[in-house]
């Protein structure tokens, strides 16, 4: 009973997602956001790439 409990949790955080990525991906996007002000946009712009494609990379 008890291992089917633990597997029924792991099976809903897998894929409901925690949003690990997106905690990982925000300080690059509001980093691109601030430089954006101060700098060309494309500066900026890459800066919140990298927030882009740390939440595409991380699945969870």
């Amino acid at each position: 009973m008890a291992k089917t409990m633990i597997a029924s949790l792991i099976a809903a955080l897998m894929f409901s997602g925690c949003g690990v990525g997106s905690v990982v991906a925000l300080p690059f996007k509001a980093a691109g956001a601030a430089v954006n002000v101060v700098a060309p946009d494309v500066v900026g712009d890459t800066i919140s790439g990298v927030g882009d494609v740390a939440d595409t990379v991380i699945p969870f």
